[in-house]
């Protein structure tokens, strides 16, 4: 005796939730073919969380620094601090991404520990540890402020030498607030040997910039004949034009 077997009804409902699933597995699947987002994606949704205080934003930023790397998790940490980060939660995010080697969060936790803020004292000994991580991975910004840590004494005992040299690095770097600052410091000999031709070339450097402190010192220099130049009025009047306008558009510090 043969069976036969009848097929079931089609039923709508049973087919939606099967296509449902199937649709949802493939979504799952997608993400984990999906790209690591690129660093101006990151961001970008660090802008969008942060300032921008849009909760889609920072619930991909949140996913993203879970499973993701120490940059995501730098850029959730100052998104959660430019929104107050009321419950320390930005903050250990920025440690965390420090502690596994990032050196751009070293350097934020350095500058938030500089100045105080987000439920955070003060603390020139911490920042200056922070900056000192962060500088020896080769970080400009931390070399500037290494510099003016070690030249004036925050959080480590004053050493000119020592401030000289960081400040070199930063200067390197391309960094107009380093430059200026080591051209001072060669044109008065401070922890480095006197030398006015590289104090000129480095307020050149900075000027160039739109440094308006390195403006004024080259006016003043072409107007009085210092710095080894000849008096040269419309040298001087050129750079205090100069200055003038960096005064509106100056060069951004680290």
């Amino acid at each position: 005796m043969r069976l036969t077997f009848r097929s079931k009804p089609h039923h709508p409902r049973l087919a939606a939730a099967l296509l449902a699933g199937a649709a949802a597995l493939g979504g799952i699947a997608w993400a984990s073919r999906a790209p690591a987002p690129t660093d101006a994606e990151l961001a970008q949704l660090q802008i969008l969380a942060g300032p921008g205080r849009q909760d889609a934003a920072l619930a991909r930023l949140t996913n993203l620094a879970e499973g993701g790397t120490a940059e995501a998790r730098r850029m959730l940490g100052l998104a959660l601090l430019s929104r107050g980060d009321h419950d320390g939660t930005g903050l250990q995010w920025l440690r965390r991404a420090a502690q596994e080697g990032d050196a751009d969060a070293a350097f934020q936790l350095g500058k938030l520990y500089s100045v105080g803020g987000a439920g955070v004292s003060a603390d020139a000994a911490r920042a200056f540890g922070w900056f000192s991580a962060a500088g020896k991975t080769g970080h400009p910004g931390a070399a500037y402020y290494l510099g003016i840590a070690w030249r004036d004494g925050y959080g480590v005992k004053t050493d000119r030498a020592e401030a000289a040299r960081w400040l070199r690095r930063a200067a390197d770097a391309g960094i107009a607030a380093a430059q200026f600052l080591l051209a001072n410091a060669y044109r008065e000999g401070d922890g480095i040997p006197h030398n006015d031709a590289e104090a000129l070339r480095l307020y050149a450097a900075a000027a160039e910039q739109d440094h308006p402190e390195a403006c004024q010192t080259l006016a003043m220099a072409y107007l009085n004949g210092e710095l080894g130049l000849e008096r040269d009025e419309e040298e001087g009047r050129h750079y205090l034009m100069e200055a003038a306008h960096a005064l509106k558009h100056p060069a951004l510090r680290p």
